[in-house]
């Protein structure tokens, strides 16, 4: 059977790289990866960044993204494309599961593959590694934080402890929300202490995981040492963001089973039912199995009962948040899925006891083959046929296929027009109107962004005039005669409206002749 390892989480890589690689560039892209990657571009070309306490969350998704502009050969925001971005995601979700097999002396060999098995398929997990946002390098760093962590306790290593240190401080480089994770590690720690009578602080190791995470934060934060507000603007950006997390000021609040729904049984409008019920009841299992210390032998007790309160103490923190986004699952779901992987090892060793062992034992993995690709094939479904489909649940205030169709025209129109993407753009929206479309508008360099029709000048005539519905409305008059008009939807609640200037029209409809 151990030979068989190596080969087993091969493919276990292989069937995750079929999860989140191919067709990066069909999903259409979500109005904050279009944010995320404008902002980016901003470094690209001035090689600039400057920590925004409001918005965007941490530096290290921008910078991260450098190495992948380079190798493709970027140097403009204009020659990037989605599998630029993505790319990124998807190597932080391939090295979430690289990272499973640290905690091997922990949990043991089965529940290393059932971890990495379950994290390669799950919808979630396969959704969010291809989608350019901070959190799977969020998920990424902080369970490099708890394997390193676990390795340096267990040996006493310096390198352990300073590896965890750095961890730390890219979970805080990345999101804010790292806080609400170190708060758990502390509970979890604590809780285990009560447990068992005792509690041994390394304080030496402790401080030199502090210093590295300390040091790292602020290295990203003062764009390494040319904006030295950017740390202190990173601890008093707290405040807009407790205010945001207890519901102020935004449309994102939620009920407390919000996360339950979708990790149970999630069905909208007749589509499919969603859930990562495989994960969520192996994961049962596994705390089961530790309340009554019926683990496995090669599973550490202490190990599995902090990353049991772990779990369950980040689970309850997102929970009790009114502020919630389907992402924000990834967190405590990797939890889940690795108490799911001490779940299975627990099964799988009863299954060894009393007769007739390697028939139980192949029963039991028969048994488990079923919901397994179950959920496979969910999470290909996930990924691909319903990648921007609103019954999907992590498919959140998405932008609708139908705005490709909106690209396309612009592009159709350029083909026809003398000045090609040279074209002056008129676009006149709100900003949660307009995006992801500068970053569709970012091959054309006379684009011009308003909120207001009356913002407008006079001069030089556009060649398309892009409008929110509302707006498009006050401004039927100076359209009149002058303009074709056709909609398009943005998002499922959201139109726009592009505005074709009548000689670029004609002269299209003479190339469909």
């Amino acid at each position: 059977m151990k030979k068989l390892l190596p080969l087993i989480f091969l493919l276990i890589f292989v069937v995750a790289l079929g999860l989140r690689l191919p067709q990066l560039a069909k999903r259409p892209m979500h109005h904050d990866e279009a944010n995320q990657a404008a902002r980016f571009g901003i470094l690209l070309e001035t090689g600039e960044y400057q920590y925004d306490p409001e918005e965007h969350h941490g530096p290290t998704l921008y910078y991260l993204t450098l190495p992948i502009a380079w190798v493709t050969g970027a140097d403009t925001f204009a020659e990037t494309s989605e599998i630029t971005y993505r790319i990124l995601p998807v190597l932080f979700g391939m090295g979430l599961i690289l990272l499973i097999p640290m905690l091997r002396s922990g949990i043991g060999c089965i529940a290393v593959l059932g971890a990495a098995l379950l994290t390669a398929i799950s919808p979630a997990m396969a959704y969010y590694s291809r989608f350019y946002i901070q959190e799977m390098l969020l998920v990424f760093f902080t369970f490099l934080a708890l394997a390193t962590g676990w390795l340096s306790c267990k040996g006493g290593s310096w390198r352990w402890a300073a590896v965890c240190g750095i961890a730390l401080g890219l979970m805080f480089a990345t999101k804010e929300t790292a806080i609400i994770a170190y708060a758990a590690m502390f509970g979890a720690a604590v809780l285990c202490g009560i447990m068992e009578r005792k509690i041994r602080v390394p304080l030496k190791h402790l401080a030199l995981a502090a210093a590295c995470a300390a040091l790292i934060a602020f290295v990203l934060f003062s764009s390494f040492f040319t904006n030295l507000k950017g740390p202190w603007e990173s601890i008093a950006a707290f405040g807009g963001y407790v205010s945001r997390g207890a519901g102020v000021d935004t449309d994102h609040v939620h009920p407390w089973n919000f996360y339950l729904k979708m990790l149970t049984r999630y069905r909208f409008a007749g589509g499919l039912v969603w859930s990562e019920g495989l994960i969520l009841g192996l994961g049962i299992v596994g705390i089961v199995s530790i309340l009554w210390k019926k683990i496995p032998g090669n599973c550490n007790l202490g190990l599995a009962r902090f990353l049991m309160f772990y779990t369950l103490l980040l689970t309850l923190a997102y929970s009790i948040i009114p502020y919630k986004t389907p992402w924000c699952i990834l967190s405590f779901l990797h939890g889940w899925i690795i108490l799911a992987g001490i779940g299975v090892a627990a099964v799988l060793e009863l299954a060894q006891q009393g007769r007739m062992p390697r028939l139980k034992y192949a029963a039991v993995l028969a048994l488990l083959l079923l919901p397994v690709l179950s959920t496979a094939r969910l999470a290909h479904r996930t990924v691909y046929r319903y990648a921007a489909d609103y019954r999907n649940p992590y498919v959140y205030a998405h932008t609708s296929p139908d705005f490709v169709k909106l690209v396309q025209r612009i592009e159709e129109i350029a083909a026809i027009n003398p000045d090609g993407r040279q074209m002056y753009i008129q676009v006149v929206a709100p900003p949660e109107e307009t995006w992801p479309l500068p970053f569709y508008l970012r091959n054309y360099p006379n684009t011009g962004y308003w909120t207001e029709a009356g913002q407008l000048p006079g001069v030089p005539v556009p060649a398309l005039l892009i409008t929110s519905e509302a707006i498009a409305e006050t401004m039927q008059e100076k359209l009149e005669g002058k303009y074709l008009s056709e909609y398009y939807g943005l998002r499922p609640d959201t139109l726009l409206s592009i505005h074709i200037r009548m000689d670029l029209w004609n002269a299209f409809i003479e190339t469909r002749k």
